[in-house]
């Protein structure tokens, strides 16, 4: 039976591998008026908290297609505005019942929802938190030193890593938390990891703890906005 993903659908050879896999893909939606670069990324438009999905107002269509799969979708009030951190409204790190985001600009129903369910929330400086953080079965893997102390401080065990590496057209690079999933006991990576000049690190903490590294191809790793795993 397929798994459903959020996740652009923009890259043609990480699709055709995504479905190969078993993957069934729920495309993100184009928002108008935001940075091009950000315009279909999975990590800006949606954020999973255990079985509510949170949606921006903009992306309708998502909304619609997580509807048609009977999920508990909460559409946020506030709009998303084209600069940071008005654009960062739902990009938020969730693991083992905390969120890790920048609190002042999280949306107000996340921060609700958050503390309905005693869900504790950890402001770090970093907006673009989940961009910036690959979550897999408790552990992380980051490039912001920011990121890696407060959930180092929290328990988790995580991995930091140089920035770069990391394609993404119209910056200078992307982040390693847009390039990957997790999914029963496998790190899925959208390039060839071994390109990366950290690999042999992160190959080592992967191995550590079980988990399978997937190469979606032999490319170099590129954002392409994360995926959120149904």
């Amino acid at each position: 039976m397929s798994k459903n993903i959020i996740m652009s659908d923009e890259k043609t050879e990480i699709n055709k591998s995504i479905k190969n896999r078993g993957f069934n893909i729920i495309e993100s939606v184009n928002i108008e008026g935001i940075l091009p670069f950000e315009r279909r990324h999975a990590d800006i438009q949606c954020l999973k908290i255990n079985d509510t999905f949170f949606v921006l107002k903009e992306a309708q269509k998502l909304k619609e297609k997580l509807f048609s799969l009977q999920l508990k979708v909460i559409e946020i009030d506030e709009e998303i505005g084209a600069n940071y951190p008005q654009n960062i409204l739902l990009n938020a790190v969730y693991m083992n019942n905390k969120l890790y985001c920048k609190a002042d600009s999280v949306a107000k129903a996340v921060i609700k929802h958050c503390n309905a369910n005693n869900i504790e929330i950890f402001n770090v400086n970093q907006g673009y938190t989940k961009c910036s953080t690959a979550v897999f079965e408790n552990c992380f893997i980051t490039a912001d030193k920011g990121i890696f102390d407060t959930l180092s401080r929290n328990g988790e065990e995580g991995l930091l890593i140089d920035s770069g590496d990391i394609e993404l057209d119209g910056v200078d690079y992307g982040f390693i938390g847009g390039c990957t999933f997790y999914n029963n006991g496998k790190a899925y990576f959208t390039g060839d990891i071994t390109q990366h000049k950290n690999y042999k690190l992160i190959k080592d903490f992967l191995t550590e703890r079980n988990i399978k590294i997937v190469c979606l191809t032999n490319k170099k790793l590129y954002d392409i906005g994360g995926f959120i795993v149904i």
